[in-house]
């Protein structure tokens, strides 16, 4: 399946391709997830973060930062309090890597989720429990940049999950592509939904 260009709000001097769909996961997977938006927060698009609808975790949508490697993928589930501290102290986090001379450490801490810069590199780890992901200078510089769209889009698919869940029970018991009701979210692509339910669930 390739990929699908989504409008979003544009950054100047920003790639068009700053979130896109991403395709889901194979049957029967338990890191199935529908309706996934990534934004990648790297030039060579190794690193992302991304929400969507987890039908193993009843269709919740929470926020994964993952990394692509050589060896596999490594991918950090956080929960809304988790992007809420995040998203609180990206500031003083950019801050510190991005100003010169001695830098100060910086941690932020949250349930299971920490980050934290080290005092003598430009860079930053991102933990959920033991697994973490590293973030360069111009990952973290440009994950402030973009992290509110995030933020709205996690906003906007969980007032819709209502409407998902809906339509998610009707579309399994059908046969055919189930339009959704006239009041349904307008922020959830009901055909791209119904071709991942039946393709992939």
């Amino acid at each position: 399946m390739l990929l699908h260009s989504i409008q979003e709000e544009q950054l100047p001097s920003e790639p068009s391709d700053i979130c896109t769909y991403w395709p889901a996961n194979p049957a029967f997977d338990p890191k199935l997830v529908l309706l996934r938006r990534i934004f990648f927060i790297n030039e060579d698009k190794t690193k992302y973060m991304s929400v969507g609808f987890y039908p193993a975790r009843d269709y919740q949508p929470p926020v994964e930062f993952g990394a692509f490697r050589k060896g596999g993928s490594k991918s950090l589930i956080l929960t809304d309090e988790e992007v809420a501290a995040l998203a609180d102290c990206l500031p003083a986090i950019s801050d510190s890597i991005c100003v010169g001379g001695d830098r100060v450490i910086i941690k932020c801490e949250s349930g299971n989720f920490r980050l934290h810069t080290p005092k003598r590199h430009g860079s930053a780890r991102l933990f959920v429990g033991t697994e973490y992901i590293s973030l360069t200078q111009p990952d973290m510089v440009y994950l402030v940049r973009v992290f509110h769209i995030l933020q709205q889009q996690l906003r906007d698919f969980i007032i819709a999950l209502p409407d998902v869940l809906s339509y998610v029970i009707s579309s399994l018991a059908s046969a055919s592509y189930v339009e959704p009701p006239p009041n349904a979210s307008t922020n959830i692509d009901y055909p791209h939904l119904y071709e991942e339910l039946v393709t992939f669930v």
